[in-house]
């Protein structure tokens, strides 16, 4: 999995590339975890992810808790077959989500 990371101000967007399971979540969990202090929000772009398991959702839930205190996170980009795993898991009512335009 390839992870694009920037920073627009306080907001840290992230856009991973491929899919997030058991073996990429590592990953996406590492970039998550390098927001400092600083990082008032979380964006994470879902354009270039086809499939998400519970390991990446679990991800998903603990930038979400650790931004709690904060502006929260975002998930942008979020495609059809990814919005039915959140809608599914519960995620969907949960979270900010932004659905791709073409879904």
């Amino acid at each position: 999995m390839q992870i694009d990371v920037r920073k627009d101000g306080s907001k840290l967007i992230i856009a991973p590339k491929g899919n997030i399971d058991y073996v990429t979540a590592p990953e996406l969990d590492a970039e998550v975890s390098k927001a400092g202090d600083d990082v008032r929000s979380i964006e994470i772009d879902m354009s270039g992810v086809p499939y998400i398991s519970s390991a990446g959702l679990r991800v998903i839930l603990n930038a979400d808790e650790m931004m709690q205190d904060r502006d929260g996170i975002k998930l942008t980009g979020v495609n059809n077959d990814v919005r039915a795993i959140l809608e599914m898991t519960g995620f969907y009512d949960m979270l900010d989500i932004e659905r791709c335009a073409a879904s």
